[in-house]
């Protein structure tokens, strides 16, 4: 039996007259509300499944979220939402139906080529943000910085490891069904490379999210090894200068049995003794190397 893929708005399936399938995947859709739910199950007419992505580098420019019933004839998937404009559909307005295989590679293609392409920008990203953090290069806003990547790959790690399960789920119940598969050879082929094309892809965004705690961590080492470096100068200035409080103490007193206090000298020599303890203190320092 030949089959085919066929995109259709949610809007174009409500108001259509519906055939049997039609008709089976709106039921399902208005049961299981797809805006809420994600995942796959067996029906009487074969596999209903939900999914979505959000679009955006953030998920801030909505999402495209789509209903599909997978069965002998083929798959109906029902676009609710597609804001990112991952489905497709001609000129007029119509449901696209190309063949079933080509279909597939189509829709799988644009998911993970898309997905490809975040990985990378993202990847390059966090290699540039964790250059500048080596070097020194600490700017205010890096901490948002790395909340906002953080945020954004939690959201790739959703979307892809939900649709994921799906095609696990779809493969799965495939392998339990003995006889009456509802996917052809071929098209069961299909979705079991795209299984594990879909595995690297949340494995590539999964690896993402653990370098990002590392350049968190790379971060909070710059900051100390900064705030250190601050301490040591004033640590450094308040030792060669604590000896002239002493001095100043001691002449403050202004003890009788201190004949420089009447020396006509006495200023200066005052004066000389404390530029002599300083450039002592300065010489230690560099011997110790501690600046």
């Amino acid at each position: 039996m030949e089959t085919d893929l066929q995109v259709i708005s949610f809007e174009q399936l409500e108001h259509k007259e519906r055939d049997g399938r039609e008709e089976l995947l709106y039921q399902s859709m208005r049961s299981l509300g797809p805006s809420y739910w994600s995942g796959v199950r067996a029906t009487e007419g074969g596999l209903y499944g939900a999914f979505h992505f959000h679009q955006g580098p953030k998920g801030e420019q909505g999402e495209s979220r789509a209903s599909f019933l997978l069965g002998e004839q083929g798959l109906l998937l029902a676009v609710l939402e597609d804001a990112g404009g991952l489905f497709w559909q001609d000129a007029n307005g119509q449901a696209g139906s190309p063949a079933m295989e080509g279909g597939l590679e189509k829709l799988f293609e644009g998911i993970l080529g898309r997905g490809q392409q975040k990985t990378e920008k993202m990847e390059q990203y966090l290699i540039d943000m964790e250059r500048e953090i080596v070097s020194g290069k600490i700017s205010r806003d890096r901490n948002r910085n790395i909340f906002e990547c953080k945020r954004t790959l939690t959201v790739w790690k959703n979307d892809y490891g939900k649709f994921l399960n799906i095609i696990q789920g779809i493969n799965e119940l495939e392998e339990k069904k003995k006889d009456g598969q509802v996917l052809a050879e071929e098209s069961a082929c299909f979705f079991r490379v795209y299984e594990n094309k879909l595995k690297r892809l949340t494995e590539e965004t999964q690896f993402l999210y653990e370098e990002l705690v590392h350049i968190r961590e790379a971060l909070d080492a710059a900051l100390s090894y900064e705030q250190n470096r601050i301490m040591k100068v004033f640590t450094t200035v308040t030792t060669v200068f604590m000896p002239l409080s002493l001095i100043a103490g001691w002449y403050g007193m202004n003890f009788a049995g201190m004949p420089e206090l009447q020396w006509k000298y006495g200023y200066a020599f005052a004066g000389g003794l404390s530029v002599l303890v300083i450039l002592v203190c300065i010489w230690f320092f560099k011997k110790k190397k501690l600046f």
